[in-house]
């Protein structure tokens, strides 16, 4: 009989997008090794979370599940994974055989990686990695509607409330988050329009982009819900998403945009820079500022 090794990856406790999307990389990039190394490899796709506030991320750190192909095209990643020689299992396929040989994984590395090896699935990865179709066409839009404009960078703010129940320094790093965001439209030449990617409340965002208008009265500011407004029917699909979700809709415009700003204590900035090394995009079209977390670096490196 076959014995089949199952990979599998973990969703903690208050884990948001990036944390979650970081557990499904590192199961895939398991698999990719254990392939070289084992006869037949799977893994299990589960199901991840979202934060339960019906608008933005501010105040709730409470979570719930959603279905595991809220982020993932699981049919195209069955057939990409497929010609690896790697098979995919949904929850509902796991029985009592399969449990017995299973590896879990989280976000963090399991043991030394080479750089063959962070290359090969980086490069899978960022230039292959099937994300929800529905997710991606809102993505896209908003490239495409903000690509009207002559030059435009976005930039990720991660400074909703929520952050006051885990950083006790919460006001400050706001306060320097948004002197960096000046700082970085000042050395940007002829920029003529700035995507802000957070989870902020409406009046609160509304805030920020005045602030930021009260140094730069031509430049003009957008987010998700400003830029399809003239898309009712794209907005509608947009408003319909949980908020991890319209997160994903975030990353993927910060990973497909023409320049990238954000802090680097983020996970959501830190892998749109990983995605976006890997996609070849030049070096100066991505900017990660401090402070500097060294762990992220181990577990994705860009090499």
């Amino acid at each position: 009989m076959i014995i089949i090794l199952y990979i599998q990856y973990e969703v903690e406790p208050n884990e948001g997008l990036c944390n979650q999307l970081m557990g499904i990389f590192r199961t895939i990039g398991e698999a990719l090794y254990y392939s070289t190394q084992h006869d037949s490899i799977g893994i299990i796709i589960n199901d991840l979370q979202t934060r339960t506030s019906s608008d933005t991320i501010d105040f709730d750190v409470n979570f719930s599940k959603i279905a595991y192909d809220s982020f993932v095209d699981v049919d195209e990643l069955t057939h990409l994974l497929s010609n690896k020689n790697i098979l995919v299992r949904r929850p509902q396929e796991v029985n009592n055989h399969i449990q017995n040989n299973i590896i879990s994984c989280r976000r963090y590395s399991h043991r030394q990686l080479l750089p063959d090896e962070c290359r090969e699935t980086g490069i899978f990865i960022a230039k292959s990695f099937p994300f929800a179709k529905n997710i991606l066409k809102i993505a896209n839009c908003i490239i495409s509607l903000m690509s009207l404009y002559p030059s435009w960078k976005v930039i990720q703010l991660r400074i909703e409330e929520e952050l006051m129940n885990f950083f006790p320094g919460y006001e400050k790093s706001t306060s320097n988050q948004l002197q960096e965001t000046i700082n970085m439209i000042s050395n940007t030449p002829n920029l003529s329009a700035v995507y802000l990617a957070s989870g902020i409340r409406e009046e609160k965002y509304n805030a920020v982009a005045q602030s930021i208008n009260h140094k730069f009265p031509n430049l003009i500011i957008k987010n998700k819900h400003d830029i399809l407004k003239n898309d009712p029917e794209i907005k509608k699909e947009l408003d319909a998403l949980c908020l991890e979700e319209q997160a994903l809709v975030d990353w993927l415009v910060c990973v497909g945009a023409p320049s990238f700003a954000g802090p680097h204590a983020t996970s959501f900035a830190y892998l749109a820079g990983y995605m976006r090394h890997y996609r070849g995009f030049a070096k100066e079209t991505t900017h990660l500022w401090p402070e500097y977390t060294p762990y992220w670096d181990i577990w994705f490196p860009r090499v």
